[in-house]
């Protein structure tokens, strides 16, 4: 009796605001209304701004100005109740009423009205932003911080105000310091997975973040917003449409719902359907440039690029002081390859918001870094933006070979593609980032802009450049094709399968992954393939996503024939669904399409069919929840192990143990395996192993693990055994083939290092020591055959070594192929070869073959002139010192 009496008194004298921010923390904002007027004039400025807020989120605008203004009546230098009403206003378009009360702010700073608490210099800080007084109000928000270190609203006024600036880093401090004091703060969640978004579009850890935001409060909409963009960037229209209507069950007028609907609209040829979104928003708000902004960045996501500059012109002519509709208009301009005009555009959109990262960097790249260290050089179809020093492997090495493949992309797909075709190739990542995204990290090795293909120069032999470029140059086809409506999942299958066609080791491997994700039942439809490359949750799962386009492109062909595939692009240009085209090609229903597809997957993948492969099912389908069961167990704590977390695995390993049936579960007997290899006892790894092959469950994963068991206590020949195990298991594998490398270059086996190394270039043609190394090891071996095979290889990696283009030299004449053998030689030379002279007295000995003597003369005498001095005589030693 007596805690009730002590409870209810409690609840007697609590302050009623606080139930009201609960109610509008988890989304009642009814019941905040209600509160709010039974409180009426007791409640004070405090009740009508968080009233107000939930007015706002309702969209009654009005009648929150209308609360806002009679609040101010008693509290009129209330400054927290001004900025709310600034807010209102703003989302009303009327900039008269924002101008005023921005005034009237700043007559009460000057004039010492303003107390200089934390909440007074946010509600300061709003009136600063609003005003494009960046850098006053990010001051103002450091000495609110200051004075008060862990106010919430500080931090997140801070961090939006980061985010709206392109300042990822700082805007993450801010919300983790909010999440840090109030772990489920909704506002704090969504902020935190936009900045995982603009860093890395990790779409799993954002969600993660998005569902926190939304279990704390399901109708808030910048979370309902945040998913339905990223089902928009998926394709995913449908759960767009599905997010919007949630929306709009809340605030019919809400703004995220407008602008994702509009690019739906878009999307989906839906012209008119744009038209009354467009008129809808506009209506509550007449001065809204951020709709068209966030409708053209999302539309450029889409590779929309000409709809994209359509929306944000508009939005400029709407609202021409809007800073980020002038910046999305000029990306967007850059993008298309129209550099007069997008720098124009980015300079007005500096003269309005001086602080915005992406313009910076971008207005600094092009009116200083790109004149002083760039040039322009061109062939006959394309053009190249380079630095100075690549100028010569561009002209002699690149282009030509880019013009090839242009030449025969044309042939094939009967188009010439609308130019000029530009490459972009930057000596600094940092410039080919910013040239790219307009900040200074980029994840991708390249990107094509339909016109404008964008990526590193390839003389960092950093990447392999003909890959890589061959691959963006199929998307200009694609794209102008499709009128830049191609699915995301259609065009990279069809880059991947043009450059698989121009040699073979450029084809995408992985199939093992592939393979455990048939079985597992995670691989997406053709129809909604784009899905996998948004929700990709690592480096496998996107490598995976890529692997599927590219087989399914490859089925179409081998299916249907390319003339089909080339129908296909020209049908969404004429912005028909994926599932018609689909049929189209097909000439059947999708889904009798799709297991036909499947049918033909489980055919190449054969290989891979009974295999235990525990490693690689438990990341292509994680346990979702918690897991029950020793298998779901044994598959989570191979995750946790996966992410270092070995103390989370043991965890799972211990409970699966203690579960009925735990003991005779393979996949826990695997985890205890692998739990025992990071401990370094191997022997007991390689018991948990070897009775998991007594027990029939061989495969991929067992045979590694089991070859690194053996070579931890140098068993060489039991770990060469399982290693060669694991490659006839899983052929396209690369860790088997290089710890087999290691292990033949430890016993002094060179020629089968060398083999297993040659075998690793053409499964991954990336790396250009190892190219180097194979090449040079081949000729050293007198196997001319492979010199010829794969100095291209190589050069595609590092097109100015002068000793791979005379190996080729040498591989193509000792071959006979007299003609073919020069070129070679003339571009060692070029680059500088450190033996000239004998590079001069090869090409002579060409030259005289085909009956050219004036050139075989010509290079005898450079031989002369280039030969090495001969080495000055000894000088004889002094004699021995005396005693």
């Amino acid at each position: 009796m007596a805690l009730a009496v002590t409870l209810a008194c409690r609840a007697a004298h609590a302050d009623p605001l606080d139930r009201i921010r609960t109610d509008l923390r988890t989304g009642q904002y009814e019941r905040v209304r209600k509160a709010s007027d039974a409180l009426g004039r007791r409640g004070g400025p405090r009740a009508a701004v968080l009233a107000a807020r939930a007015e706002q989120r309702l969209g009654l605008l009005v009648e929150a100005r209308r609360r806002l203004e009679e609040a101010s009546v008693d509290a009129s230098g209330d400054l927290p109740l001004r900025a709310e009403l600034m807010r209102t206003a703003r989302a009303l378009g009327d900039r008269g009423a924002v101008k005023a009360l921005i005034d009237r702010s700043y007559e009460d700073w000057e004039a010492g009205r303003v107390d200089k608490s934390p909440a007074q210099l946010v509600a300061m800080a709003v009136a600063l932003r609003l005003d494009n007084n960046w850098d006053d109000a990010n001051e103002t928000l450091r000495a609110a911080l200051k004075a008060e270190p862990k106010s919430i609203e500080a931090n997140l006024e801070w961090g939006d105000m980061f985010l709206e600036k392109h300042a990822v880093k700082e805007a993450e401090a801010s919300f983790r310091e909010v999440l840090a004091r109030d772990g489920s703060h909704p506002d704090a969640q969504v902020g935190l997975a936009r900045v995982v978004l603009e860093q890395t579009y990790d779409v799993g850890v954002a969600e993660k973040a998005i569902a926190a935001a939304l279990a704390t409060n399901p109708r808030h909409a910048a979370a309902l917003a945040l998913r339905g963009e990223i089902a928009l960037d998926a394709e995913e229209l449908d759960a767009v449409a599905a997010v919007v209507t949630e929306l709009r069950r809340t605030n019919p007028r809400d703004p995220g719902a407008a602008w994702l609907a509009a690019t739906r609209a878009l999307l989906r040829e839906d012209r008119a359907g744009y038209g009354r979104e467009k008129a809808a928003r506009l209506e509550a708000r007449p001065d809204d440039g951020d709709f068209f902004a966030a409708t053209a960045e999302a539309l450029v996501r889409h590779r929309r690029y000409d709809d994209a500059r359509m929306v944000a012109a508009e939005g400029v002519a709407v609202d021409p002081g809007n800073a980020a509709c002038l910046a999305s208009l000029g990306l967007t301009l850059l993008r298309l390859g129209d550099e007069t005009e997008g720098v124009a555009i980015l300079k007005r959109a500096w003269d309005h918001d001086p602080y915005d990262a992406r313009t910076f960097n971008l207005l600094d790249l092009f009116e200083k870094v790109i004149p002083g260290q760039y040039v322009t050089v061109k062939s006959e179809h394309l053009t190249f933006r380079i630095p100075p020093a690549a100028r010569t492997a561009i002209e002699s090495v690149v282009a030509p070979y880019l013009e090839q493949v242009y030449a025969r992309f044309v042939e094939r797909y009967g188009f010439e593609p609308g130019g000029p075709i530009v490459f972009e190739l930057y000596a600094d990542p940092a410039h080919y980032a910013i040239r790219t995204v307009g900040l200074p990290r980029l994840g991708v090795t390249a990107v094509c802009f339909g016109r404008v293909i964008t990526s590193q120069v390839p003389t960092n032999a950093a990447f392999n450049w003909g890959m890589v470029l061959s691959h963006e140059l199929a998307h200009v086809f694609a794209i102008q094709l499709s009128r830049s409506r191609v699915p995301r999942w259609f065009t990279e299958g069809l880059a991947e399968l043009e450059t698989a066609h121009l040699r073979p080791e450029w084809q995408r491997h992985g199939e093992i992954a592939l393979a455990a994700a048939l079985a597992r039942g995670t691989l997406e439809p053709l129809e909604k393939l784009s899905q996998a490359f948004v929700h990709a949750r690592d480096v496998t799962a996107a490598s995976t996503a890529y692997l599927h386009a590219a087989v399914a492109l490859d089925f179409l062909e081998r299916r249907f024939g390319f003339r089909k595939i080339r129908e296909a692009l020209d049908a969404f240009g004429r912005g028909e669904p994926v599932a018609g085209v689909l049929e189209r090609i097909a000439g059947q229903p999708v889904a009798a399409l799709e297991k036909a597809f499947r049918t033909d997957l489980a055919e190449r993948l054969a290989v891979y069919k009974d295999q235990f492969l525990p490693a690689q099912m438990a990341r292509m389908s994680p346990p979702t929840g918690e897991p029950r069961g020793p298998r779901a167990l044994a598959e989570t704590g191979l995750l946790r192990l996966r992410d270092d977390d070995a103390r989370g695995a043991r965890a799972a390993l211990a409970k699966a143990l203690l579960l009925p049936g735990g003991r005779e579960e393979p996949a826990v007997s695997f985890l205890a395996a692998e739990l025992a290899l990071a401990s370094g006892e191997a022997a007991s790894a390689a018991d948990e192993l070897r009775g998991l092959l007594a027990k029939g469950r061989d495969g991929y994963d067992v045979r590694l693990r089991l070859a690194i068991a053996a070579a931890h206590v140098q068993d060489r020949k039991a770990a060469e055994e399982h290693l060669r195990r694991a490659i006839a298991l899983a052929p396209t594998e690369l860790e088997p083939r290089m710890m087999l490398a290691q292990l033949y270059g430890a016993q002094d086996r060179g020629r089968d290092k060398l083999a297993e190394e040659e075998a690793i270039l053409r499964l991954e043609p990336q790396t250009a020591s190892l190219a180097k190394r194979v090449v040079f090891e081949s000729a050293r071996a007198g196997r001319v055959d492979k010199v010829a095979e794969l100095a291209p290889a190589a050069l595609f990696i590092d097109p100015t070594d002068a000793d791979l283009h005379a190996a080729l030299g040498r591989a193509l004449a000792a071959q006979a192929k007299t003609r073919e053998a020069i070129g070679p030689f003339e571009r060692a030379l070029l680059f500088g070869s450190p033996d000239p002279a004998s590079v001069h007295r090869a090409l002579a000995e060409l030259y005289e073959k085909l009956g050219e003597t004036a050139k075989a003369t010509a290079h005898r005498k450079e031989a002369v002139t280039k030969a090495s001095p001969p080495a000055p005589p000894k000088a004889p030693a002094p004699p021995p010192p005396s005693r």
